[in-house]
């Protein structure tokens, strides 16, 4: 009776599991967003326990757009937890170019398995990661992250996508791209041309550690709350460039932005935008070593956002600038000194390099600032505004002492406690094309700096200037020049 009842269980029941794990594989290597592992385990608990405990079957991941993004993400989660040990595939298949980022973000964490990534419908592109000997030691091997945002002006009437280019037949760039340094393992970076950033909801946490976002044209608007939700995407974030155009957004309202924390953030550059206060006072930054604030100054009045309106007290620093000093772009000063101090108040980053190339503050922000930025050793200007009153910040001043509450000032008799400068690390200075500034402050102030600096580096009690640049400065004249590197010798540079 045992030989008859065997006979009546199907053969494909009776194959031994070895070649059931191989007819397995072959169908689940099929493209389909039919979850081909999951219906396998469904039809009987001896094909559930094969499907189950072999991870070769789950080696393939398709997804797909017309799956909702949440159902794509769990199923990315669970084939890679699967698949676990072995490498895996991954699939998109997307029409919208706006989804490609979002589809792959769940796998971004586990690029060290990945063997091979393909993507079809919008864009078409298929990448073999095995052909390169990447430091496979870390989980995501993306080394740079950059997403041109283009609008919806990249959509033409003839249905072109954001990867096109219409003006000629090239073919569309590649998202993947391999550098092979000389002196190391292989270079990955992404590039994405999308209509605009993707939404938070959309994402999962990717670990890269270089993101930059560029605006295609005049037609995008900076969307900064938009921005700010994405960089929660971004928790490793080391290296933040954003350019975009010197034109408003839209009004930003009360209780839509809130503060995006990048702890690991050492450098930031922010580059032709009107938005440099909205960005900097909502970034909390504490590695924070170098920023780079570029082309800022706009020359039309900028007005007030109503989450800035809405604040009450107003923030220290929102009045007028007592100076009264002359500025060419008065609204965008402001804006960026306020989002300075707002950065510097809420992160205490140990900030190092310091580069504001057109990007101007009023003089009562450089001094709330100069008194707040004990370890720069950098500090580069190009076409400022700023006034004697901003160069005499960095001489020597003379120190109060508190005592019983009073402020006084401590007797000569001690001078070495009684003096001090503002930016105690500085090393590198660079003054480029500030036109307000007279030859005759840089001398007197640079001159008293240097000896004073000088004198407490030989004593071992700080930090002196090893470089001074002087470049385009109108007001600085030959014998300025002369007269200074009577002083700082070989340590000055003029043209």
């Amino acid at each position: 009776m045992a030989p008859a009842r065997a006979l009546q269980i199907p053969p494909i029941c009776r194959l031994p599991p070895e070649l059931l794990i191989h007819i397995f594989v072959s169908c689940s290597d099929a493209p389909s967003d039919e979850l081909t592992p999951v219906l396998l385990g469904q039809v009987c608990r001896y094909w559930r326990d094969v499907t189950y405990l072999s991870p070769r079957i789950w080696q393939r991941i398709y997804l797909y757009e017309h799956h909702p993004v949440s159902i794509s993400h769990d199923q990315a989660a669970w084939w890679i937890y699967k698949s676990d040990p072995l490498p895996f595939d991954v699939r998109v298949e997307t029409q919208t170019i706006d989804m490609i980022l979002p589809l792959l973000s769940p796998v971004l964490s586990q690029m060290r398995r990945w063997r091979r990534c393909t993507i079809s419908g919008a864009h078409e592109e298929e990448f073999d990661l095995s052909r390169h000997e990447f430091d496979r030691g870390r989980d995501c091997l993306v080394d740079e992250l950059n997403i041109l945002v283009k609008g919806v002006s990249a959509i033409s009437a003839l249905g072109l996508n954001a990867d096109s280019d219409a003006s000629d037949d090239r073919p569309p760039s590649s998202i993947f791209r391999v550098q092979e340094p000389s002196d190391g393992p292989p270079e990955l970076s992404m590039h994405l041309s999308v209509y605009a950033l993707p939404l938070a909801t959309v994402m999962k946490p990717i670990p890269v550690a270089s993101l930059c976002i560029t605006e295609f044209s005049l037609d995008v608007t900076t969307d900064v709350v938009r921005m700010l939700n994405f960089l929660r995407c971004t928790p490793l974030l080391e290296t933040l460039h954003f350019a975009g155009w010197p034109q408003e957004g839209e009004p930003i309202l009360a209780g839509f932005l809130f503060p995006v924390r990048l702890p690991k953030l050492r450098i930031l550059l922010l580059r032709s935008t009107c938005s440099v206060r909205a960005i900097l006072s909502h970034l909390d930054a504490p590695a924070l070593e170098e920023l780079y604030l570029e082309h800022t100054n706009v020359d039309f009045e900028l007005r007030t956002d109503p989450y800035v309106a809405a604040q009450y007290p107003p923030e220290e620093g929102e009045s007028d600038d007592e100076a009264h000093d002359f500025s060419q772009s008065p609204w965008s000063d402001h804006a960026t000194g306020m989002g300075l101090r707002a950065l510097l108040k809420r992160s205490r980053p140990p900030l190092q390099v310091l580069h504001m190339d057109y990007a101007d503050m009023r003089t009562k922000d450089f001094r709330w600032c100069f008194d707040r930025l004990d370890r720069l050793r950098e500090f580069r200007i190009v076409g400022s505004d700023m006034s004697d009153r901003v160069v005499g910040m960095l001489a020597p001043y003379r120190k109060r002492w508190l005592a019983f509450g009073l402020a006084n000032l401590k007797e000569a008799d001690d001078p070495r406690g009684s003096w001090a400068v503002r930016l105690p690390s500085l090393t590198k200075l660079a003054i480029w094309h500030c036109q307000r500034v007279s030859g005759d402050a840089l001398v007197e102030v640079l001159q008293e700096r240097v000896r004073f600096t000088d004198r407490a580096a030989e004593e071992g009690r700080s930090d002196t200037m090893e470089s001074v640049a002087i470049v385009g400065c109108s007001e600085f004249l030959f014998q300025h020049g002369q007269e200074l590197g009577q002083t700082l010798g070989e340590r000055l540079r003029i043209t």
